[in-house]
């Protein structure tokens, strides 16, 4: 199906689609669903992408140019259509939708409150359960870093329901003081539910409300004359206050918001969430998507559906930069499921604007400083489902030949780990065995020597990228086959060129496959292809240099020395003009009587010497 037809068939499915609200998916030409949308007016909404420029959204023209089929989704109201599209992210965890992953990206916060004495566990997956979740929390380390505050305050047990059954003496911690000893009887299951409430409070971030509560208890010891007690209180106040007394204060008015920003730059897209809880900012949060192919407002929106339905707190008011669709239906949405009115915002001025003004700010922030390493896992990953290699692309190595008419031939090998260069593995080689201006032998002749010492020495890349198009992927499979390297992934990567075959155009790759007749189109804002292009680019330029210092080195030493007449300039104009001696050799005398700067006597001169 062309993408003419593709789009025509689009269209005629959008015709038939109902006025109601509902839920829209785009599938590609293998039936795999690829975007996931929601809308109030189903057939509206569609029938906005097939627009032309409609609102300047270039990027939904990458989403179109891959989807050939459409189905919705009929819902009875919004609110259920934002409940349908966030479970079939979650199913179908399509490329083209940002989505809170329930793998190894987010944890959160488990506190099992069925139980005598709670304690809190880090889970990646929340469960339907009568457990008490915090969180998404957007790392690992910023959750052990929460629940190391709150063992410092708040002692709790952490050992697991089989060894507090089991133990009958105290351990360590609790001669450290960071668990009051429930394993043996050494609290009151009263007093251990009292922390157990001062540490929701704290997770909820309701600072205020447990200063108060600890002040309070603080002087009813005091007044009980349990001055041991009251210490422990007031040990327990101060730390809190020390936690939160950084926290800017941000509105006189004891109000609950969180404040959403994003910042974008292509496909990858930075969200950051601030929370204000009584007034004051408790904690930030970062989220990175890399494939956000749809404008921010839409993605935002998302993502922000997705955000409370994972569990997190829902306060009185959102916050936003910047205008979402269907903006209403989802403060209708979260209104109902906290069961109290909440307000969806674009401030313009005022304490609320300077809110989402610093939280656009750390979004920038974060963008600029997010880990490179966590970034090019994720791309990795990417490239590793774009491509349906077999293995994690860890190790990439790129090969290419460079030469100029059979001349001065050299082959490259460079060398990504974790998507970063590594120089200490990169490999000239000179060509041996192959003479005359053959690429596909002299390929071969690297590939065999490479692999066949990786073989030996237990040192294979996991993906392999040759430099050209069908032929150059041939001849890397050949050799793949006959040493039998199973494990190891080969693809070729070509420039796509005009029409007329001269011009390459920009921006634009063929990636070749084993298993796949036709090759992968991936345009330029593709980051796998941003990836692939500068593996290949380094290989290139490494051959060049390499080529160029061969070349030169021949310019500089060559039997035309020992001809009298021929000076450094001149023999490089010859060598330059005929490519080597040989060829100069062949050269009748007529035609090297041409070159500027030789006389029909030096030709003969030159012929003599040379034959």
């Amino acid at each position: 199906m062309t993408e003419i037809e593709a789009h025509d068939h689009l269209k005629d499915q959008i015709d038939h689609f109902p006025r109601d609200p509902g839920v829209y998916l785009f599938k590609d030409g293998a039936g795999k669903v690829i975007y996931v949308g929601k809308a109030k007016d189903l057939r509206a909404r569609a029938r906005n992408y097939l627009r032309d420029g409609a609102d300047g959204r270039y990027h939904i023209q990458f989403l179109l140019a891959r989807a050939k089929d459409i189905e919705y989704m009929v819902t009875a109201t919004e609110q259920e259509a934002l409940i349908l599209e966030n479970n079939l992210i979650k199913k179908y965890r399509p490329r083209y939708n940002i989505f809170l992953k329930d793998d190894k990206t987010y944890v959160n916060l488990r506190l099992n409150v069925d139980h005598p004495y709670p304690r809190l566990t880090v889970v990646r997956r929340p469960k339907r359960d009568k457990a008490q979740y915090f969180g998404p929390f957007a790392s690992a380390g910023s959750v052990r870093q929460t629940l190391r505050t709150i063992g410092r305050i708040f002692p709790m047990r952490t050992c697991t329901d089989a060894e507090l059954k089991r133990r009958n003496r105290p351990c360590l911690y609790y001669h450290i003081e960071r668990c009051p000893g429930p394993c043996v009887g050494l609290v009151d299951p009263q007093a251990y539910a009292e922390t157990v409430h001062r540490v929701k409070m704290f997770l909820k971030g309701k600072g205020a409300e447990l200063i108060k509560s600890l002040r309070d208890k603080m002087e009813l010891l005091s007044a009980e004359r349990r001055f041991e007690q009251a210490a422990a209180v007031r040990d327990q106040l101060f730390s809190i206050q020390r936690t939160i007394e950084k926290q800017r204060i941000t509105s006189p008015q004891r109000v609950d918001r969180d404040a959403f920003a994003a910042w974008r730059d292509k496909e990858r897209i930075v969200i950051q969430k601030l929370s204000v809880r009584g007034g004051e900012v408790c904690g930030g949060q970062m989220f990175s998507f890399d494939n956000a192919v749809l404008p921010t407002p839409v993605h935002l929106a998302s993502f922000i559906n997705q955000y409370y339905q994972g569990g997190a707190v829902i306060p009185g008011e959102v916050l936003l930069t910047e205008e979402i669709p269907e903006r209403e239906s989802l403060a209708a949405f979260l209104t109902e499921r906290a069961q109290r009115t909440v307000r969806i915002v674009c401030p313009k001025r005022g304490e609320r604007r300077t809110l989402v003004e610093m939280a656009l700010k750390n979004a920038r922030s974060a963008f600029d400083d997010y880990g490179a390493s966590q970034r090019n896992s994720e791309l990795l990953e990417d490239l590793q489902e774009l491509l349906g290699l077999r293995r994690y692309p860890r190790r990439i190595e790129c090969y290419d030949i460079s030469n100029i008419h059979g001349t001065d031939a050299v082959g490259s090998g460079v060398t990504f780990i974790d998507a970063e260069p590594s120089k200490a593995h990169y490999r000239h080689y000179n060509i041996r065995t192959v003479t005359g201006s053959d690429d596909y032998a002299m390929m071969r002749e690297v590939l065999e020597r490479r692999l066949s010492r990786g073989m030996n020495e237990g040192d294979l890349p996991d993906l392999v990228v040759v430099d050209g198009g069908r032929g150059q992927l041939n001849v890397a499979i050949e050799v793949l086959d006959r040493l039998g390297t199973e494990d190891v992934d080969v693809v070729g990567i070509a420039k796509v060129r005009a029409a007329n075959g001269k011009r390459r155009i920009q921006g634009r790759e063929k990636i070749h496959l084993p298993r796949m007749r036709e090759p992968l189109l991936l345009e330029g804002n593709s980051t796998a292809l941003y990836l692939l292009q500068r593996v290949r680019d380094e290989a290139h330029r490494f051959a060049i240099l390499h080529h160029k210092h061969l070349r030169s080195k021949r310019l500089d030493h060559s039997t035309l020395d020992e001809i009298p007449g021929v000076g450094p300039v001149l023999k490089r104009r010859l060598l330059e003009e005929f490519g080597s001696v040989a060829r100069i050799r062949k050269t009748p005398v007529e035609t090297l009587a041409g070159v500027r700067g030789v006389s029909q006597r030096l030709a003969q001169a030159l012929k003599d010497a040379l034959t």
